[in-house]
């Protein structure tokens, strides 16, 4: 067991049960969490999450959008979207871990977002239930429907989840401007859900080994351009084997 490993392990054991808050950047909002569970953000007097995607997400949600938040943790995206959106627009934030489900909740409430509907549900293929594997060592951001992609942050916890598709959500709450996607692992069997036409809606979608061939093949069919954008300049993709094995990617529709 290395150093880094061994520190993280004592902080965890030190800030267990410990909640704090500390404002979100580009928000005016604060991020409540449990400390032992969100060490990267011990030393921040605010939060920035992967802030090289979240300045780029204004070029793509405007004032008034409907937003799919996908995968919402605690709310590190619905707070910032929140703020895009504005009052005339709509975010729908889904997280499937109870206990990130809990945080999730309590920040929009707190933060009195009213533009903000969470739902303690996944998406998958199929509108069913499902088991969840929760990562109980990093505030839940290694959680998935897929054992595999959750490693060592799987100790035994899991929960019999709700699922619904892409479809379902979009026929009741209507077509998004935005769709996050961020599920471990599981983005191939969100995407597989998806079977209407969208007229114009972006995703970002993060990828990985697995998954980078279907995700890019499935948008390039249906005439979408795909970005990665982990990197301060956008890189266009026009074959799947420029993908890193772990990458952001967004998905624009070429008109």
């Amino acid at each position: 067991m290395n150093i880094k490993r061994i520190l993280s392990l004592i902080l965890k054991k030190v800030y267990q049960g410990t909640i704090c808050a500390k404002p979100f950047y580009g928000t005016n909002s604060k991020l409540y969490y449990e400390k032992g569970q969100h060490l990267i953000f011990l030393f921040k007097k605010s939060i920035t999450y992967e802030p090289i995607i979240q300045r780029k997400l204004i070029k793509y949600i405007k004032p008034g959008d409907l937003v799919f938040d996908i995968g919402g943790n605690i709310g590190q995206y619905a707070l910032l979207f929140s703020k895009l959106v504005g009052t005339n627009g709509s975010v729908i934030t889904f997280e499937p871990d109870s206990k990130n489900y809990s945080f999730l909740q309590f920040n929009i409430e707190i933060n009195n977002l009213k533009n903000v509907t969470c739902l303690k549900v996944g998406l998958s293929d199929v509108s069913s239930f499902t088991e969840f594997y929760r990562d109980t060592e990093t505030g839940g951001r290694r959680g998935s429907f897929n054992v595999n992609f959750v490693g060592e942050n799987y100790q035994g916890h899991k929960e019999n989840v709700e699922t619904k598709t892409l479809d379902l959500l979009i026929n009741k709450f209507g077509e998004p401007s935005f769709i996050k996607i961020d599920v471990e692992g599981f983005e191939e069997q969100v995407i597989r859900g998806l079977t209407l036409k969208l007229k114009n809606t972006t995703f970002l979608i993060e990828v990985r080994s697995e998954t980078k061939t279907y995700i890019f093949d499935y948008f390039n069919n249906i005439g979408y351009q795909c970005y990665y954008v982990d990197k301060p300049e956008d890189l266009l993709i026009t074959d799947s084997m420029q993908i890193p094995d772990f990458a952001n990617l967004i998905f624009l529709k070429a008109f």
